[in-house]
């Protein structure tokens, strides 16, 4: 029997931080039993006034990742960017689900950090258009 403390084998853990950036860390199996609880974390997390700029989906606890997962972190990259926001998300250390990520189709289309550290140390929208402006600024 299970211990009260120590969930099930494959059930998703989720975990979400206020703020900005809002973070959603996501431990366990992200499939078509589980992809309602990653929704409606990421939905809570652009539900907050101000709208984060940007949302952290840490999938680096996840160790499998089905269609049906893959399919929802690609709506929410899409719900998150109607609320203002951007999602980034990090690569899964599980082989399995880094696989299944990586050779998916919309792959190119996320932003994709190698850890949470990473996603968050990204910088917004702000110092990058700073960072375009000085590359196209004439010199002095």
């Amino acid at each position: 029997m299970p211990s009260a403390d120590r969930p099930l084998p494959g059930r998703l853990i989720v975990s979400r931080s206020h703020g900005d950036p809002a973070v959603v860390s996501l431990d366990g199996e992200l499939d078509s039993r589980t992809v309602l609880i990653m929704a409606r974390a990421v939905a809570q997390s652009v539900a907050q006034d101000p709208v984060p700029e940007v949302v952290v989906l840490d999938l680096a606890g996840l160790t499998a990742l089905t269609a049906a997962g893959l399919r929802v972190v690609l709506h929410a990259r899409d719900h998150v960017a109607r609320c203002g926001s951007t999602l980034r998300i990090t690569t899964p250390r599980h082989p399995g689900p880094r696989r299944t990520l990586q050779s998916s189709r919309p792959y190119a289309t996320f932003d994709v950090y190698a850890d949470r550290r990473a996603a968050l140390n990204a910088g917004d929208r702000r110092s990058f258009l700073e960072f375009v402006h000085r590359m196209w600024a004439p010199g002095d």
